[in-house]
């Protein structure tokens, strides 16, 4: 899952909500004290026995020797009994209500259905979250009333971790029952981390491929069994499949930002990623964007222009009027999209005729770095959210292989567990390409300001391919944009877990 497309408008109004919440939360509760086992009464000190009194002797009787008493028996020592150790307290089961939030109510339904079949003591009470953006997360804060559980894109955790809003879960990986930490991929560990500390259990993640319409690369003249592998012969292809009505309208574009996923804006990022780059050094100090944005900017804008330029690709696809369940790939209208493996399930459904194959994304030889683009999110928990102990339960079910294999089966999702994620290729061949990249596969930057970042390069993307400034204008402005964000974020103190 992605980071869909958002107006201008709403980023901004996304970003200001984010910087005006400075939610002060409370420190973790403690845990409970054990219960106090009564301390034994202490022992009655013997009373002491009672001394007779002793008689004089008569005056007239000459004394007598007195004989020597003869000793008395002892008296029979009673073996000490042993000391019982007190029974050990047994664990409470976690009990009562917790509330989960995720984006999709029918994730909400399955996942409450599954957990109430094996869990009594606890009620799952799901209800719909959000996914792209905080604004539902930061007013439930504000309110001091965050579920126990969210399920929600991973590119939000610096922004709530950074008002102290969530629980660290260093500690508590270490023990879990149902999985290790080590079962989960390499790349998601790492994502995880944010100031040192882990604020998530990852959950889900997906990658890219290239899906090729056969039909329509037969239709073009090509083979449609040899799909392009590298950008050089993706850009003849594309041109190769364009095709135009006799009123010079498009009637078929060959490759386009504007469908498929990542979406529009999001491509620079890709194309960087392609060229061996990236938006900002490796411990997001310093914006690299200027290194290779520019020759990134100018091949998308190339590409697009081959195929009679981006505003009119936009225009195309937006008005689009398809069947239901039908997209411009299935639908014939584009030849060739990057997408994520969500797409094939509901080709399966709508289109099931379609002939159709899926590659890693092309490659620039000289850097051997296939186009993609992550996504994906996690298991957060709130200071504030009510019932952690059941909130940590439900996530041990959520993170076990057999419900885990179980919904990602019934959803097309990409386990954020890589021993799970192999047993979920088995399910359907075609994930293999997925999961071919799942360690490999760039994302964005997880830091305070990501939104802020999209807004602006959502400007400068659209002004370089509308033709509203030209590169060297556009760019330069963007890199001093998001400089002035991460040192902002660099002066930001760790928040406590």
């Amino acid at each position: 899952m992605v980071v869909s497309r958002i107006t201008r408008r709403k980023l901004v109004e996304g970003a200001v909500a984010a910087g005006s919440a400075a939610i002060l939360l409370a420190a973790c509760a403690p845990a409970p004290s054990p219960t106090a086992t009564p301390a034994p009464k202490p022992a009655e000190a013997p009373k002491p026995a009672a001394v007779a009194p002793t008689a004089a002797p008569p005056p007239t009787a000459a004394p007598q020797p007195t004989p020597a008493p003869k000793p008395a028996a002892p008296a029979p020592t009673a073996a000490p009994k042993p000391t019982v150790a007190p029974a050990a307290a047994k664990p409470t089961k976690p009990t009562g209500e917790i509330i989960f939030w995720s984006p999709n109510q029918a994730w909400n339904e399955f996942i409450q259905k599954e957990f109430h079949q094996v869990q009594s003591d606890i009620k799952l009470a799901g209800q719909l979250g959000e996914w792209n953006e905080p604004t539902k997360h930061l007013a439930a804060l504000a309110a001091g009333n965050p579920p126990s559980v969210s399920a929600t894109g991973r590119h939000l955790t610096a922004e709530l971790a950074v008002r102290n809003a969530l629980r660290s879960v260093d500690d508590l990986v270490k023990t879990a029952r149902t999985f290790k930490w080590e079962n989960i991929w390499a790349r998601l560990q790492k994502d995880a981390i944010t100031w040192g500390k882990k604020w998530l259990v990852p959950w889900s993640t997906d990658t890219r491929a290239l899906y090729y319409n056969k039909e329509v690369m037969a239709d073009s003249g090509l083979d449609p069994e040899k799909p392009p592998k590298i950008w050089k012969d993706l850009e003849e292809y594309a041109v190769k499949i364009l095709k135009k009505d006799r009123g010079g309208r498009l009637e078929r574009i060959g490759f386009t930002p504007t469908f498929g996923n990542p979406p529009t804006y999001l491509w620079f990022y890709s194309m960087l990623w392609c060229m061996g780059s990236d938006l900002l050094s490796d411990d997001y100090t310093k914006v690299r964007v200027l290194e290779k944005g520019p020759d990134a900017m100018a091949y998308l804008k190339k590409l697009m222009d081959s195929q009679g330029g981006y505003e009119a690709a936009a225009a195309f696809t937006k008005s689009l009027t398809l069947g239901q369940g039908l997209d411009a790939f299935s639908a014939g209208k584009v030849g060739l999209a990057l997408h994520g493996q969500g797409a094939f399930s509901n080709y399966d459904k709508y289109a099931p005729k379609l002939q159709y194959g899926m590659i890693p994304g092309p490659v620039f030889p000289e850097y051997n770095e296939n186009a993609n683009y992550d996504g994906g999110g996690g298991l957060y928990f709130f200071k504030k959210g009510k019932n952690f102990d059941a909130a940590w339960e439900f996530a041990e079910f959520m993170m076990e292989p057999t419900f885990y294999l179980k919904f990602a089966g019934q959803f097309n999702l990409m386990p954020a567990r890589s021993d799970v994620g192999a047993e979920w290729e088995k399910g359907d061949k075609r994930r293999g390409v997925f999961n071919a990249t799942a360690n490999t596969v760039h994302w964005i930057p997880i830091i305070v300001g990501t939104m802020e970042i999209l807004t602006h390069m959502s400007k400068m993307f659209d002004d370089v391919m509308f033709g509203k400034e030209p590169i060297d204008k556009a760019l330069p402005a963007f890199a001093q944009q998001v400089q002035i964000i991460v040192d902002k974020h660099s002066t930001l103190p760790a928040p406590a877990g």
